[in-house]
């Protein structure tokens, strides 16, 4: 059952689009091989529904931490920054991982590196994530419209 009054779950739905659309525009900054414009449409949308899940995970995170599920609807920093931190620290495990593996993902010579992870998915988990905190706010029925 789909409870629309809940943050994570407009969390979930804002954070796959905005995730599937930042996915779509970084990949010039990965090494795609001689994958096709759909085999490439698949993973972006596969690595969304990773993103939406990181996102939630970190809300639940910082929902457990602020001992408050609405938190969101108050903006308080520190379970802001429990969310932040928790998607990051997941984001750059798995790219660290990922890196490492036959199945994973190489970046092409675009990608901006620092300490051996690229900028871009670093700063996906800033600037989606808040995007997606806020239209999940604005979006589940309990607290006040913008």
């Amino acid at each position: 059952m789909l409870h629309l009054d809940r943050p994570e779950t407009w969390l979930a739905i804002h954070g796959f689009l905005l995730a599937f659309l930042w996915e779509m525009l970084q990949m010039p900054f990965y090494d795609m091989g001689e994958l096709s414009a759909w085999q490439v449409t698949v993973r972006c949308g596969l690595a969304s529904f990773g993103d939406a899940g990181i996102m939630v995970f970190g809300y639940t995170v910082a929902s457990r931490f602020a001992k408050d599920w609405y938190w969101l609807h108050r903006l308080n920093w520190p379970p802001m920054v429990v969310f932040l931190a928790t998607g990051q620290i997941v984001t750059i495990s798995i790219e660290l991982i990922a890196l490492r593996v036959p199945w994973g993902w190489s970046y092409s010579e675009r990608m901006p590196i620092l300490w051996e992870i690229g900028l871009i998915p670093v700063l996906m988990w800033i600037a989606v994530p808040l995007l997606a905190l806020a239209l999940a706010r604005r979006s589940s029925e309990r607290g006040e419209p913008l």
